[in-house]
């Protein structure tokens, strides 16, 4: 496969009043790292991203180690970000990769990003957006060295035209790990609890988008309604 970067373009989110908060939209392709606690709406944020990727003709690969494929669909539906349709027409392939009763070693996790590296290579024919929620695991029982390797092959993927979303749990995370992150990822969100009128929202800090037509906000509040899915709460209202 050629390694030719590819034209920068930029597809919606599938939210009109995300993709003005972030400056137009996902820049594509892109490495898009989304950092966050428990709750904080990690997986929410990649179904909405994969909305908006089905929606501009990309066909994605979701990862997910913390759920089933009948219970991600399930989970989309509640927040009415439904992807079944797309599911059943093979436009998106969803892999249940259930990491939990497994008694994790540095070598064991070694395993795992060899295999991950070599699936996500071998599905480049078939798919233009990748999403890995979450390589907490990983990050977690490897050092540096083997995450750089990771990190390294994700961006070796982005070249060849492709988006690469992974979710990583925030605790997991230790300063110098944090910064080699952010300065190899094109997007890099942080997802933060905040408290608007004594009620609890959540909150995503735009750390680092590269790629975006305008300049984006820095910090989206926003709640998670199962009615409408992600929506936005006013900035003006986020700091009352």
């Amino acid at each position: 496969m050629s390694s030719t970067p590819s034209r920068l373009t930029v597809v919606s989110s599938g939210n009109e009043e995300l993709d003005t908060r972030l400056g137009g939209g996902l820049p594509f392709p892109s490495l898009v790292i989304i950092e966050g606690d428990n709750g904080t709406g990690k997986t929410t944020l990649c179904t909405q991203f994969t909305l908006g990727l089905l929606n501009s003709g990309k066909r994605v690969l979701f990862i997910t180690t913390e759920n089933s494929v009948k219970g991600f669909l399930e989970q989309a539906r509640n927040v009415s970000l439904d992807l079944t349709d797309y599911f059943l027409k093979g436009l998106l392939y969803i892999v249940p990769a259930h990491l939990e009763g497994i008694e994790w070693s540095n070598e064991k996790v070694r395993k795992l990003i060899s295999v991950l590296i070599d699936f996500l290579k071998g599905q480049q024919e078939r798919f233009e957006a990748f999403i890995v929620d979450s390589i907490s695991i990983i990050a977690s029982y490897v050092g540096e060295k083997d995450l750089h390797k990771l990190i390294t092959e994700f961006r070796n993927i982005v070249k060849n035209g492709k988006m690469i979303i992974v979710t990583i749990h925030s605790a997991i995370i230790n300063p110098p790990i944090m910064k080699e992150l952010i300065s190899v990822a094109d997007v890099y969100f942080k997802l933060i609890f905040a408290e608007v009128g004594g009620r609890s929202v959540k909150a995503l800090n735009i750390v680092k988008i590269r790629g975006a037509p305008t300049i984006a906000e820095t910090l989206v509040a926003f709640d998670v309604d199962p009615a409408f899915g992600i929506k936005i709460i006013p900035v003006a209202l986020a700091k009352a």
